[in-house]
């Protein structure tokens, strides 16, 4: 079921799945990316057992409210913000947070935050560590030299037409995809055709939101007092976000469990969601 929900002074779009009654358990998606790029096989998955499934747009991006940024800057915390109005909006008091990515990192903020608000907490493919605007990666890593010339390319020829953006885009997913799976190019066409399509695009998304990452603290001194059940899933093929910020983020927040996927890189690949989903879904049972 779709919605547009009105939270902390913009609109959010979201979609639910399963019964309300059931456990909620919110989906919050990373960096330019729809709230649909939750698999939604994974969202049938979570259903099936037993959750009440919540994938939305952060600000931003798709169906959800956009924000000149220059006059209205925001960060982690104003989006972690949006969430939690969302959750009051669909009349959620607690919920169990998953966040990939960047929404893995506006997740660490709820539970710093908003920590009444959820159950528990699972961060796929994130860190703690603040992203740094010189090396366009986060601190203490090495920018990976595939996304460096992926980078410099955007630079020195920036698309301008919708077929430009999809190569640019399809370029980017195929770096990103480990060896757990080969590459699907008409299905990552589909899926990045759909975003730009649904709205003005991922590149204004994009942008505003790594301004926002930019603008946003370092958590990796305040997880430590992250008290929720914590789940850390991280893939070895990463290159955006190499496993040791998986690792570094598990050993900080006390009690948690640490996932590895082997042979995942920075997205979700099919042969790893049946896994993915169950230690979710044995993780939040608890």
């Amino acid at each position: 079921m779709e919605r547009i929900v009105e939270a902390n002074g913009i609109r959010l779009w979201c979609e639910t799945f399963g019964d309300p009654a059931g456990p909620a358990l919110l989906l919050v998606m990373g960096l330019g990316a729809r709230g649909t790029t939750w698999p939604d096989e994974f969202c049938r998955l979570l259903q099936e057992g037993g959750r009440y499934v919540i994938r939305y747009d952060n600000r931003d991006t798709g169906l959800s409210s956009g924000v000149d940024f220059e006059a209205k800057p925001y960060t982690m915390i104003d989006l972690a913000q949006d969430a939690v109005g969302l959750l009051d909006g669909l009349g959620i008091a607690v919920a169990d947070v998953v966040g990939a990515s960047m929404g893995g990192m506006i997740a660490q903020e709820i539970a710093l935050e908003h920590a009444d608000r959820l159950r528990s907490l699972t961060v796929i493919m994130s860190s703690a560590e603040p992203l740094d605007p010189v090396t366009n990666t986060f601190r203490g890593a090495q920018r990976d030299p595939r996304l460096a010339a992926w980078d410099a390319e955007q630079i020195a020829n920036p698309p301008s037409t919708r077929e430009e953006h999809v190569e640019a885009h399809l370029k980017l997913a195929r770096i990103l995809t480990g060896r757990l799976t080969a590459f699907d190019e008409a299905a990552t066409r589909a899926i990045i055709e759909r975003e730009i399509e649904s709205a003005a695009g991922a590149a204004p998304a994009s942008k505003n939101h790594i301004l926002a990452a930019f603008a946003s603290r370092d958590r990796s001194g305040l997880v430590g007092s992250i008290t929720a059940p914590t789940l850390v899933i991280h893939g070895t093929d990463d290159p955006m976000a190499p496993i040791a910020h998986g690792e570094a983020l598990a050993a900080a927040i006390p009690n948690s469990e640490f996932l590895p996927i082997e042979g995942m890189g920075h997205g979700f690949p099919a042969p790893a969601l049946p896994r993915i989903s169950a230690a979710i879904l044995r993780h939040t049972g608890r």
